[in-house]
């Protein structure tokens, strides 16, 4: 008997099993890879619609841009299932607008950057699209119109960054949607408006950028529920009202920047509280009263800007702790009283505002062991005392005004040792001699 010979019921058992291993088989390879059938074409004819709608299209960074795998292409990258997760093509001279960008192309992208690039036009709505989406950077463009409502539908996003600029319009409430925000930049625009109350809801947030906008009203208490922020940057803007005292519940605060607004009213003594911080600048407004002595305690400080207020009274003994400064701006006030005495021992004061104020008393002789200033303004005081003898040698000095104030006395041989000086100015004074 031919053991290869069999019954056809055996023919038919065999059939169906074979039958069903095959099915399986054809189920499982369908299942194992689909997704680099499913969405490598459709992410590459989205990139490849985009570019060809670009008025530089012919970019040599895209030469990379050809087939049907855009894992390999420039600028993208990819997870294991072969679906993009990154596009970064950061100043690479790209021109044009995001209209083409078919953002529902994308259901894997995390990060999307295009920024310090030439693109134009407004930010699509359906942007809104790339739901996973936890990195955008579009700064360093030139788009323009509204910020879309439909941005806070991104709720993964943990970085926003739309600096540099032309968007207009308002800031929209939905932002404050945006619950793993960590990092909103929206500076240097032409934004309008208030600020609105639903982003001092963003626990999250570190870094908050809207300076030099054109952002109006005031900012309410609820800015001290930002308690993890490191850097509020606010200058350049239209804000008015009082500076609130909850900013000093910002303990991680490291850069705090007010300048070019109208805030008013007294400095709060609970900056104090912002042990953290290396930046403080609330030049430029119109703040009154006395500088808080808490302010002392911030002795991390490199930077105080206080010029063109109206604070009067004179500096605190307390910011003599400041010996970290290497800016310190208090010009354009109604101060009195001596300059600080131990300000300068530091040796890393570089710029030294102090001009226009109502200052007496001569120039301290630990101003004379200061080596590192660059630039000094002293002029429009009633400072008294003799220039050769109460100043030093300086190496890096490059501009030093002294005019209009009480000094008496030959003009110091010393000058002529500070090789970098390129302008010293003492007229209006009753000294007399040149530096030789």
């Amino acid at each position: 008997m031919n053991v290869w010979n069999v019954d056809s019921y055996t023919k038919l058992i065999l059939i169906y099993f074979l039958t069903i291993f095959c099915f399986k088989v054809a189920i499982s390879v369908s299942f194992a890879a689909p997704s680099s059938v499913s969405t490598e074409g459709p992410e590459a004819e989205g990139l490849l619609k985009w570019r060809h709608s670009l008025d530089n299209q012919n970019q040599a960074l895209m030469s990379s841009w050809v087939g049907n795998s855009p894992c390999n292409w420039t600028g993208s990258a990819c997870n294991e299932f072969r679906s993009i997760t990154n596009i970064s093509l950061s100043h690479t001279g790209l021109r044009g607008t995001l209209y083409a960008f078919s953002f529902s192309s994308f259901p894997s992208l995390l990060s999307l950057n295009l920024s310090q690039n030439l693109l134009y036009g407004n930010i699509p709505s359906i942007l809104s699209n790339l739901s996973k989406l936890i990195y955008l950077d579009l700064a360093t463009n030139q788009l323009f119109g509204r910020i879309p409502s439909e941005i806070g539908l991104l709720t993964s996003l943990n970085i926003l960054n739309l600096d540099e600029n032309h968007m207009n319009e308002s800031i929209p409430n939905e932002i404050g949607s945006l619950r793993s925000l960590k990092e909103l930049r929206l500076g240097e625009n032409s934004l309008t408006g208030p600020i609105p109350a639903s982003i001092w809801s963003l626990g999250n947030l570190t870094f908050l950028n809207l300076g030099s906008n054109q952002l109006s009203g005031t900012v309410p208490q609820e800015v001290g529920n930002l308690k993890s922020l490191n850097q509020l940057h606010l200058q350049f803007n239209n804000l008015n009202g009082p500076i609130p005292a909850s900013i000093g519940n910002l303990a991680n605060l490291t850069v705090f920047a007010l300048l070019s607004n109208t805030f008013y009213g007294s400095i709060p003594s609970s900056l104090g509280n912002l042990t953290k911080l290396t930046w403080l600048d609330i030049q430029q407004n119109q703040l009154s009263g006395l500088i808080p002595p808490e302010l002392g305690k911030l002795t991390l400080l490199f930077k105080l800007g206080l010029f063109l207020n109206n604070l009067n009274g004179s500096i605190p003994g307390e910011l003599n702790n400041l010996t970290n400064l290497q800016n310190l701006g208090v010009s354009s006030n109604m101060l009195s009283g001596y300059l600080p005495q131990e300000i300068y021992n530091g040796g890393v004061l570089v710029n030294f505002s102090a001009n226009d104020n109502y200052f007496i008393g001569s120039i301290l002789k630990s101003f004379r062991n200061c080596s590192s200033l660059y630039r000094v303004r002293l002029d429009r005081n009633r400072l008294t005392g003799t220039i050769s003898e109460d100043l030093g040698v300086y190496p890096h000095l490059n501009y030093i005004d002294l005019s209009y104030n009480n000094f008496y006395g030959e003009i110091s041989h010393k000058w002529v040792q500070c090789q970098n000086l390129q302008s010293l100015k003492i007229s209006h004074s009753s000294c007399i001699g040149e530096a030789q």
